[in-house]
């Protein structure tokens, strides 16, 4: 007798809990953000810079994921639809505060390397610091399309896809993007 392997929930594709959450197995969703909830944040806390608000609207996009994933059409595409919502939270959210001066606004970064010593620590801590600030100083389509390209490491056509903009549109935005970061890097640095 053949002994037949259920996989366990990492094996399984983001297109198949979609269709055991569809289905009315609520607790496929549970592992959709358990194996997404991580990257989401980042994605939004990268793009809002403050923690608080990252985890709320990380809520939010999922509380809106929960409730309309029994219309998503195309399973496979699960992940693009989430980083949409996540990025329409983070639009929302952003005119809701147009025109109020943001405290204390940080992108996280890569924390210094532990191994390092006291001197590189702080030299890292340092560089961080202008990151984040030349990264507050470039156009926010700018400061995304590098956010989805760098950190979260989207491929081009998936971040025209999230933006709704076409592919050479994308890539001009990195360049530009990153073009502009050189400049305020330098001027801070």
């Amino acid at each position: 007798m053949e002994r037949r392997i259920i996989p366990n929930e990492l094996e399984l594709e983001d297109r198949v809990l979609v269709a055991r959450f569809q289905t009315g197995q609520q607790d496929a969703f549970n592992s959709l953000v358990r194996r997404w909830e991580q990257r989401i944040y980042n994605f939004i806390l990268r793009s809002v810079g403050n923690r608080e608000e990252a985890w709320d609207l990380c809520q939010e996009t999922f509380t809106k994921a929960f409730q309309n994933l029994d219309r998503l059409k195309e399973p496979q595409r699960f992940s693009a639809w989430l980083y949409k919502i996540a990025l329409n939270e983070c639009r929302m959210r952003r005119r809701k505060w147009a025109g109020r001066q943001e405290e204390d606004v940080e992108v996280l970064m890569d924390a210094p390397a532990l191994e390092a010593s006291p001197e590189e620590r702080v030299g890292q801590r340092e560089m961080v610091r202008h990151l984040r600030q030349a990264l507050r100083a470039i156009p926010d389509d700018q400061r995304l399309v590098i956010v989805m390209k760098e950190y979260q490491h989207l491929k081009f056509h998936e971040i025209a896809e999230l933006l709704d903009v076409p592919l050479s549109t994308v890539k001009s935005r990195l360049y530009l993007g990153l073009r502009a970061l050189r400049k305020e890097l330098e001027k801070l640095v």
